[in-house]
Protein backbone atom coordinates (compact mmCIF):
# COMPACT_ATOMS: atom_id res chain seq x y z
CA UNK A 1 0.00 0.00 0.00
CA UNK A 2 0.97 3.68 -0.99
CA UNK A 3 1.23 6.17 2.16
CA UNK A 4 0.51 9.58 1.71
CA UNK A 5 3.17 11.89 3.69
CA UNK A 6 0.31 12.68 6.67
CA UNK A 7 -0.18 9.04 6.76
CA UNK A 8 3.54 8.17 7.58
CA UNK A 9 3.17 11.18 10.32
CA UNK A 10 0.27 9.49 11.94
CA UNK A 11 1.99 5.71 11.79
CA UNK A 12 5.24 7.39 13.32
CA UNK A 13 3.04 9.14 15.94
CA UNK A 14 0.90 5.90 16.62
CA UNK A 15 4.19 3.64 17.32
CA UNK A 16 5.70 6.40 19.76
CA UNK A 17 2.45 6.14 21.47
CA UNK A 18 2.63 2.53 21.91
CA UNK A 19 6.07 2.48 22.96
CA UNK A 20 5.58 5.38 25.70
CA UNK A 21 2.49 3.45 27.62
CA UNK A 22 1.67 0.29 25.50
CA UNK A 23 -1.00 0.05 22.72
CA UNK A 24 -3.13 0.94 25.18
CA UNK A 25 -2.22 4.47 25.17
CA UNK A 26 -3.21 4.59 21.35
CA UNK A 27 -6.56 5.96 21.09
CA UNK A 28 -7.43 7.91 18.53
CA UNK A 29 -7.74 10.87 21.26
CA UNK A 30 -4.10 10.42 22.54
CA UNK A 31 -3.13 10.56 18.77
CA UNK A 32 -5.03 13.54 17.34
CA UNK A 33 -4.09 15.18 20.20
CA UNK A 34 -0.24 14.28 19.59
CA UNK A 35 -0.81 15.22 16.17
CA UNK A 36 -2.17 18.56 17.16
CA UNK A 37 -5.80 17.96 15.45
CA UNK A 38 -9.04 16.72 15.91
CA UNK A 39 -10.58 13.51 16.12
CA UNK A 40 -12.39 13.81 12.95
CA UNK A 41 -8.88 14.90 10.92
CA UNK A 42 -7.15 11.86 11.82
CA UNK A 43 -10.54 9.75 10.39
CA UNK A 44 -9.78 11.36 7.10
CA UNK A 45 -6.97 9.69 6.74
CA UNK A 46 -7.84 5.97 8.41
CA UNK A 47 -10.85 4.75 9.25
CA UNK A 48 -10.36 3.53 12.61
CA UNK A 49 -8.01 2.38 15.53
CA UNK A 50 -7.52 -1.25 14.00
CA UNK A 51 -6.75 0.61 10.29
CA UNK A 52 -3.72 2.68 12.03
CA UNK A 53 -2.59 -0.48 13.52
CA UNK A 54 -2.41 -2.48 10.62
CA UNK A 55 -0.92 0.85 8.67
CA UNK A 56 1.84 0.42 11.35
CA UNK A 57 2.55 -3.27 11.04
CA UNK A 58 2.04 -2.92 7.23
CA UNK A 59 4.40 -0.02 6.71
CA UNK A 60 7.02 -2.04 8.73
CA UNK A 61 6.44 -4.76 6.97
CA UNK A 62 7.38 -3.09 3.77
CA UNK A 63 10.37 -1.51 4.78
CA UNK A 64 11.53 -4.95 5.66
CA UNK A 65 10.95 -6.87 2.57
CA UNK A 66 12.74 -4.30 0.50
CA UNK A 67 15.60 -4.95 2.65
CA UNK A 68 15.49 -7.73 2.46
CA UNK A 69 14.78 -8.27 -1.29
CA UNK A 70 18.34 -6.15 -1.57
CA UNK A 71 20.08 -8.40 0.16
CA UNK A 72 19.18 -11.17 -1.84
CA UNK A 73 20.43 -9.82 -4.96
CA UNK A 74 23.70 -8.65 -3.41
CA UNK A 75 27.10 -9.83 -5.08
CA UNK A 76 27.92 -11.65 -0.97
CA UNK A 77 27.49 -14.94 0.02
CA UNK A 78 24.96 -16.21 2.19
CA UNK A 79 26.41 -16.22 5.05
CA UNK A 80 27.28 -12.36 4.58
CA UNK A 81 23.85 -11.91 3.38
CA UNK A 82 22.83 -13.56 7.02
CA UNK A 83 25.44 -11.08 9.06
CA UNK A 84 23.61 -8.21 6.93
CA UNK A 85 20.45 -8.73 8.13
CA UNK A 86 21.16 -8.84 11.44
CA UNK A 87 22.82 -5.36 11.29
CA UNK A 88 20.06 -4.01 9.71
CA UNK A 89 17.39 -4.86 11.77
CA UNK A 90 19.55 -4.90 15.45
CA UNK A 91 20.48 -0.90 13.63
CA UNK A 92 16.97 -0.35 12.23
CA UNK A 93 15.61 -0.76 16.15
CA UNK A 94 18.04 0.59 18.13
CA UNK A 95 17.23 3.47 15.83
CA UNK A 96 13.34 3.53 16.32
CA UNK A 97 12.52 0.91 19.00
CA UNK A 98 9.30 1.94 19.26
CA UNK A 99 8.58 -0.69 16.06
CA UNK A 100 9.78 -3.24 18.80
CA UNK A 101 6.76 -2.43 21.14
CA UNK A 102 4.50 -3.19 18.29
CA UNK A 103 6.02 -5.68 16.70
CA UNK A 104 5.97 -7.93 19.99
CA UNK A 105 2.44 -7.02 20.64
CA UNK A 106 1.04 -9.94 18.68
CA UNK A 107 -0.26 -11.08 22.11
CA UNK A 108 -2.76 -7.95 22.02
CA UNK A 109 -3.73 -8.49 18.43
CA UNK A 110 -5.39 -12.06 19.19
CA UNK A 111 -8.64 -10.83 19.11
CA UNK A 112 -8.62 -8.59 15.82
CA UNK A 113 -7.95 -11.08 12.97
CA UNK A 114 -6.53 -8.60 10.78
CA UNK A 115 -3.78 -7.64 12.78
CA UNK A 116 -3.10 -11.29 13.98
CA UNK A 117 -2.80 -11.95 10.37
CA UNK A 118 -0.73 -9.17 9.34
CA UNK A 119 2.08 -9.77 12.11
CA UNK A 120 2.15 -13.68 10.83
CA UNK A 121 2.29 -11.96 7.25
CA UNK A 122 5.73 -10.37 8.01
CA UNK A 123 6.97 -13.25 10.13
CA UNK A 124 5.95 -14.96 6.70
CA UNK A 125 7.44 -13.16 4.91
CA UNK A 126 10.82 -12.91 6.22
CA UNK A 127 11.13 -16.60 7.31
CA UNK A 128 10.62 -17.15 2.99
CA UNK A 129 13.75 -14.59 2.55
CA UNK A 130 15.59 -16.16 5.37
CA UNK A 131 15.17 -19.06 3.88
CA UNK A 132 15.77 -18.36 0.58
CA UNK A 133 19.76 -16.58 1.63
CA UNK A 134 20.42 -19.51 3.28
CA UNK A 135 19.81 -21.66 0.08
CA UNK A 136 21.68 -19.14 -1.53
CA UNK A 137 24.78 -19.64 0.95
CA UNK A 138 23.99 -23.66 0.77
CA UNK A 139 24.90 -23.27 -2.84
CA UNK A 140 27.22 -20.97 -2.80
CA UNK A 141 29.11 -23.07 -0.03
CA UNK A 142 29.14 -20.44 3.21
CA UNK A 143 26.32 -22.59 4.59
CA UNK A 144 25.83 -25.68 5.79
CA UNK A 145 23.98 -28.07 3.94
CA UNK A 146 23.71 -30.48 6.46
CA UNK A 147 20.63 -29.10 8.10
CA UNK A 148 17.08 -28.45 5.94
CA UNK A 149 16.97 -24.46 5.40
CA UNK A 150 13.85 -24.01 6.62
CA UNK A 151 14.56 -25.24 10.55
CA UNK A 152 18.12 -23.14 9.65
CA UNK A 153 15.58 -19.74 9.49
CA UNK A 154 13.50 -20.60 12.44
CA UNK A 155 16.88 -20.97 14.22
CA UNK A 156 18.10 -17.55 12.70
CA UNK A 157 14.90 -15.90 13.47
CA UNK A 158 14.36 -17.14 16.86
CA UNK A 159 17.63 -16.38 18.25
CA UNK A 160 17.28 -12.83 16.53
CA UNK A 161 13.49 -12.12 18.06
CA UNK A 162 15.11 -13.51 21.56
CA UNK A 163 17.66 -11.37 21.61
CA UNK A 164 15.52 -8.06 20.54
CA UNK A 165 12.52 -9.00 23.42
CA UNK A 166 15.09 -9.54 25.67
CA UNK A 167 16.33 -5.91 25.09
CA UNK A 168 13.18 -4.77 25.28
CA UNK A 169 11.65 -6.31 28.62
CA UNK A 170 15.03 -4.86 29.83
CA UNK A 171 13.60 -1.28 29.05
CA UNK A 172 16.35 -0.65 26.03
CA UNK A 173 19.23 -0.48 28.25
CA UNK A 174 22.48 -3.01 26.47
CA UNK A 175 23.46 -1.74 23.28
CA UNK A 176 21.88 -3.55 20.93
CA UNK A 177 23.86 -3.59 17.89
CA UNK A 178 26.57 -5.20 20.67
CA UNK A 179 24.21 -7.69 21.69
CA UNK A 180 23.79 -8.21 17.58
CA UNK A 181 27.86 -8.61 17.21
CA UNK A 182 27.52 -11.27 19.69
CA UNK A 183 24.50 -13.06 18.52
CA UNK A 184 26.44 -12.86 15.24
CA UNK A 185 29.44 -14.26 16.55
CA UNK A 186 27.31 -17.63 17.32
CA UNK A 187 24.77 -17.47 14.33
CA UNK A 188 28.57 -17.53 12.34
CA UNK A 189 29.55 -20.55 13.90
CA UNK A 190 26.06 -22.59 13.76
CA UNK A 191 25.25 -21.50 10.07
CA UNK A 192 29.21 -21.79 8.50
CA UNK A 193 29.46 -25.46 6.37
CA UNK A 194 30.87 -27.83 8.15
Amino acid sequence: MDYTKRQIEIINAATTLIDEGGIQQLTTKALAEKMNFSEPALYRHFKNKTAILYSVLDYYGLGLKYKMQDLIVEEHSGIEKLKSIIEFQFEHFSKHPAIVMVIFAETSFQHEEILSKAVLNIMTNKKKKVKSIIELGQADGSIRKDIKADQLAVIFMGAMRFTILQWRLNEYKADLNKEGELLWETQRTIFSRT
